[in-house]
């Protein structure tokens, strides 16, 4: 993956009964990047501040996003298009 750490609007829902905020649309560089999938998820502890990671796709490319519970801010942490 192609490391990137720039926060990032995210368009995201919120699952109902679930606890659980998923990320639906992206704007990365003025570009709009829908979800279609999302694979992991897992939280990370820094500190006390608690960290929500997803790795999803829109089809060609996969985004690791990083949703920080303190500052309520996304970062896009890395990209990958599947190449090497």
């Amino acid at each position: 993956m192609n490391e990137v750490h720039e926060v990032v609007d995210v368009l995201a829902v919120s699952k109902k009964g679930q606890g659980i905020v998923v990320p639906i649309i992206i704007k990365w560089k003025n570009r709009y990047y829908r979800i279609r999938e999302i694979g992991l998820t897992h939280p990370k502890r820094e500190g006390r501040i608690l960290h929500h990671i997803f790795e999803g796709t829109d089809g060609n490319l996969t985004f690791r996003l990083n949703y920080n519970t303190e500052s309520l801010q996304w970062t896009l942490e890395a990209t990958s298009d599947g190449l090497p």
